[in-house]
């Protein structure tokens, strides 16, 4: 019998977690081991495949002390109904092997759910854009106003960097979705078994190809954890920036997303965005317990990157996905404050670099011996031009001839007007990537392509998966045709 303390601490607990995430994927696991043992001809396999079919559409059952864990609880049910077939089923088999796949077919499961709601946010941040393509706002450098630009072009360099997180996931993928089964504790076995058989059962890409790698690696999962630390990264800054402008009332969320006060009538409460804060930084509080986890760890041992790394890895895409989630929702229909937010562009001193590119092409960017300097001067004589005015107590949209003249520049008011005009600053950025509305809008023709082959990725991937695992269940006419072809 187990120590109350062990029980307490390790047992009950890791039981509970098996038993409320990874049951099915246990059943695939030991589903596709008695597949192929039966193709292998194991006498009693095929019997052991027919009752995991019928144990995993019955409750599974509640922790029974005297019993380690769900493996040894399934095997004792198996054993109780045919004890040929239990027996069948332990050939080349290992909790090792065993347990590292259940782990591998679980990540992949919750990487694709991660994906997918990166896809559905990447989805809401382009709709928006398209509906903010002239949308000006003040981009902030340094905690400073740096330049007018649109909502559209800041919802679209956010976009960019989550395609690449989704790519991320993607490759990671690559090397998780790997099968570990046929390892056994770590040396293989005697027995004929087929290796490429049960990854093909399971929709793995490969066996692992060192077995004793199969089971002693924690690499894909710190692969997985770094490529979620990096998007809750990104997406707690972009937290940032949405929170400053509800903050200032340039954006306000929709009624289901905000509270009130008990003492202050007028407070609406962001705390959609301040729970997504939240639940990012738990996220990648997790992702660092999951790299601690399998730090300092020999090569061979398996508990720590094991059965104890999952709760880290559960709370990490538990804490990612639903901030993921809230983000998505609160960007589907904000309000946005244009006007407000046209005002800080037109009222503030953004625009000056446009003034300098003005000057610099008329080339009356020069010094006080009227000698054009290109750029470098016009910009050192816009410094020049703010430095008078502030001492003058006024803003850069009193900005008069007579200021020019006085600084040796020349600029006529029409094209000085347009120099001060946010609208204009943007429409003349025109270059790849800019944001001029052209060419946002041409943007967006690119990402929307780019996000729909990253769909039809994603969902060619599940269906490969939720195909495999209706086979191994026994739907009608789906294990027939995974059968022939994992072994044409």
């Amino acid at each position: 019998m187990w120590h109350d303390t062990y029980l307490r601490a390790v047992l009950a607990p890791d039981y509970a977690y098996a038993r409320a995430h990874l049951l099915p994927h246990l059943f695939d696991a030991l589903s596709a081991h008695a597949w192929m043992l039966g193709a292998q001809g194991v006498p009693g396999a095929d019997r052991a495949l027919n009752l995991l079919r019928e144990l995993r559409r019955q409750p599974f059952p509640p922790h029974d002390p005297s019993i380690e864990d769900v493996f040894f609880t399934l095997d004792r049910q198996l054993l109780l109904s045919d004890e040929g077939a239990a027996g069948a089923l332990r050939t080349a088999l290992s909790r090792n092997d065993l347990d590292m796949t259940i782990y591998r077919l679980s990540a992949r499961s919750r990487l694709m759910r991660a994906a997918v709601r990166l896809i559905t946010l990447r989805l809401t941040l382009l709709d928006l854009a398209g509906r903010e393509a002239q949308t000006l706002i003040v981009a902030y450098t340094h905690h400073q106003p740096a330049q007018p630009t649109t909502l559209a072009h800041y919802l679209c360099g956010l976009e960019n960097v989550l395609a690449r997180d989704v790519e991320r996931l993607f490759s990671a993928l690559g090397r998780l979705n790997l099968c570990p089964m046929g390892a056994v504790a770590l040396g293989g076995t005697s027995f004929p078994i087929d290796r490429e058989l049960t990854s093909a059962l399971l929709a793995f890409d490969r066996p692992v190809e060192n077995t004793y790698d199969a089971v002693s690696t924690s690499d894909w999962q710190v692969e997985a954890a770094g490529a979620v630390t990096t998007a809750a990264t990104t997406l707690s800054r972009a937290v940032h920036d949405l929170l400053f402008w509800a903050s200032r009332g340039l954006i306000t969320l929709a009624d289901g997303l905000v509270q009130g006060s008990s003492v202050m009538p007028q407070k609406r409460n962001p705390v959609a965005l301040e729970h997504a804060r939240t639940k990012l930084s738990k996220a990648i509080g997790a992702c660092s317990a999951v790299v601690l986890s399998a730090h300092n760890v020999p090569f061979g041992d398996i508990n720590d990157p094991g059965p104890d790394m999952q709760p880290p890895l559960h709370t990490m895409w538990k804490e990612f996905g639903e901030a993921v989630e809230l983000l998505t929702v609160t960007l589907l229909s904000p309000q946005i404050n244009r006007a407000k937010w046209r005002v800080e562009a037109a009222s503030g001193e953004a625009v000056v670099t446009e003034l300098a590119d003005a000057l610099a092409r008329s080339g009356h960017g020069g010094d006080n011996n009227g000698q054009a300097g290109g750029f470098r001067q016009a910009h050192a004589a816009v410094k020049a031009l703010l430095a008078r005015l502030h001492d003058t107590g006024r803003s850069l949209a009193e900005v008069t001839q007579d200021d020019l003249a006085a600084l040796n520049l020349d600029l006529p008011e029409a094209a000085l007007r347009a120099a001060l005009d946010p609208a204009t600053f943007v429409a003349r950025r025109t270059t790849y990537g800019g944001p001029a509305p052209d060419t946002i809008r041409a943007h967006l023709k690119v990402a929307r392509a780019r996000l729909d082959l990253d769909s039809e990725r994603h969902e060619a991937v599940t269906s490969a998966f939720a195909a495999a695992r209706a086979a191994l269940e026994g739907v009608p006419d789906e294990a027939s045709a995974k059968a022939s072809s994992s072994t044409a």
